[in-house]
């Protein structure tokens, strides 16, 4: 695969190392894996699956990165604690469909049965106007008709095209393990051939695919909000980056029953079970270098070696501050630093003494704001006590708007943090009448807890920004690999784990 770091080179040259040796020293495994984001994960839990000794060390006292939950003991009105349940912010998981990679990998593990999923159906508000999306992907054609009758022919156009875009890039996945595929110049030819409609837009930028159908700037508007599960700067991506997003049309997104934490732990325990290891609340201080490779990783309290390293951490911070020693390409190194981070975010978590009557989604913007309210207790009610909610309101934060945050002195960024917080709820009580009234407790996150909590030097909840390079799995550090949203797959779950089942093939190839 030619790297555009690397002009005429291949950056997958390096050999995978022999990991067939039997390893019984409690210091020495075949593959450590450096942060337990769902990409991390979903590697370890292949990779132990098909017997290799996996070690996964992760900072938190959880795992799942941005896909976890944590319960809160929250005092009521008639003064009994009761438990809530709050997700750092996943709450809608695409890939589950068919051909997705969450229903695959969760299938070939042989855990499947363990996580009940509910349908996340949205709501879009939009300068006034409410759309709700229907469950049967056949009747959004309708509806969207007979709102915009006028648009009527490009409608059906537009979903008929992206629709078989989507099916091109899904029916690519098992060859090219990735969203959208590798642009190999000796296969891409033959690839556009094969899938014609993928071919022919993946590389456009999505908003010329939008103005080719249709002019009505509010429908532009409904079919760009979702790309807030990309990125701050719509404009910036193309069809393939954005056609994946459909899923969530076409075949459903979805939320555990439990919280976001369900989907970690049953990962975590695929590789428990499978003789792998987890360490919990353990920073990694520096990966190994040795004889010009990767050989394992320094910890507080221990070394562990290991001829294979999967780091699931920030992109940049593992090749430019975590890393030994080692002469990277210079190209790659330019590159690298000047990756632009994707936005950080506003997440205000509620409690509240009633559930809110509307959809577990719901995509609101205005001339002033746009944000997302996620309402999961609609359809988990183990999330809250009967009859209460645990609300979530997320704002995205540029990279640029995201900076401040990190300059403001305790007071000032509490009452920054509590600024922001009212103006969300003040603008949700336009879906939720008389919402600051029923609120129990609230708790707000800013750019400076994402990094408190994921190391992430900016905040930021996506990685790298979209419309730009983004490192390949395989790094030019022989024995180390990239999985998670630094890396090219982008973010979001379903991205991250067919980042981390592509290493996994790479590192152990099924026969």
């Amino acid at each position: 695969m030619t790297n555009p770091a690397f002009p005429g080179r291949d950056p997958s040259a390096w050999p995978i190392p022999d990991l067939t040796t039997r390893l019984t020293a409690a210091d020495r495994y075949h593959v450590a894996v450096v942060g337990a984001g769902i990409g991390g994960l979903s590697a370890a839990a292949v990779l132990a699956q098909r017997g290799l000794k996996v070690l996964v060390i992760e900072a938190h006292d959880r795992p799942g990165g941005y896909c976890t939950s944590w319960g809160r003991l929250i005092r009521g009105v008639d003064g009994s604690r009761r438990r809530f349940v709050f997700d750092a912010g996943v709450q809608d998981i695409s890939g589950l469909g068919p051909k997705g990679a969450i229903r695959r990998l969760l299938s070939q593990l042989g855990v499947e049965g363990r996580i009940a999923w509910r349908r996340v159906l949205h709501r879009y508000l939009q300068d006034g106007s409410c759309l709700d999306f229907p469950e049967n992907p056949a009747q959004l054609i309708e509806i969207l008709c007979e709102r915009f009758p006028d648009e009527a022919h490009g409608i059906r156009g537009f979903l008929t095209e992206i629709g078989a875009v989507h099916r091109d890039l899904y029916a690519g996945l098992d060859e090219t393990k990735r969203l959208p595929p590798p642009r190999t110049t000796d296969a891409i030819d033959a690839w556009r051939a094969r899938f014609p409609h993928a071919g022919r837009w993946m590389d456009r930028p999505y908003g010329d695919m939008l103005a080719s159908f249709f002019s009505n700037s509010a429908l532009k508007h409904l079919f760009t909000s979702i790309a807030d599960y990309l990125t701050d700067q719509p404009e910036c991506l193309n069809v393939g980056e954005m056609a994946p997003l459909f899923s969530y049309y076409f075949e459903g997104g979805f939320y555990p029953v439990g919280g976001s934490q369900r989907l970690a732990n049953v990962l975590r325990s695929s590789i428990t079970d499978n003789g792998g290891s987890v360490l919990l609340r353990t920073r990694v201080m520096r990966i190994l270098v040795e004889d010009g490779r990767a050989a394992g990783v320094v910890t507080p309290r221990a070394t562990y070696y290991a001829p294979v390293v999967i780091a699931n951490a920030d992109a940049v911070t593992t090749l430019m501050n975590l890393m030994d020693p080692y002469p990277l390409p210079k190209r790659y190194i330019q590159r690298v630093g000047a990756l632009r981070r994707g936005p950080s975010a506003i997440l205000v978590n509620l409690a509240l003494d009633f559930v809110p009557d509307v959809p577990a989604r719901v995509f609101f913007r205005d001339a002033d704001l746009r944000f997302g309210v996620g309402n999961p207790s609609s359809i988990d009610s183990t999330l809250a006590p009967s009859g209460c909610a645990a609300l979530t309101l997320l704002c995205l934060v540029s990279e640029l708007e995201a900076a401040p945050w990190f300059e403001l002195d305790k007071h000032s960024y509490r009452l920054a943090k509590e600024a922001f917080a009212d103006r969300l709820i003040a603008a949700t009580e336009t879906i939720v009448p008389d919402l600051t009234r029923h609120i129990l407790y609230r708790e707000t996150a800013a750019p400076p807890t994402f990094t408190r909590y994921t190391g992430a030097l900016k905040g930021n909840i996506y990685g790298a920004a979209r419309g730009q390079w983004c490192p390949h799995v395989k790094s030019p550090v022989p024995g180390l690999m990239l999985v998670g949203a630094g890396c090219q797959n982008g973010p979001g779950i379903e991205a991250a784990a067919i980042s981390g089942m592509m290493v996994a093939d790479l590192i152990a190839p099924l026969p």
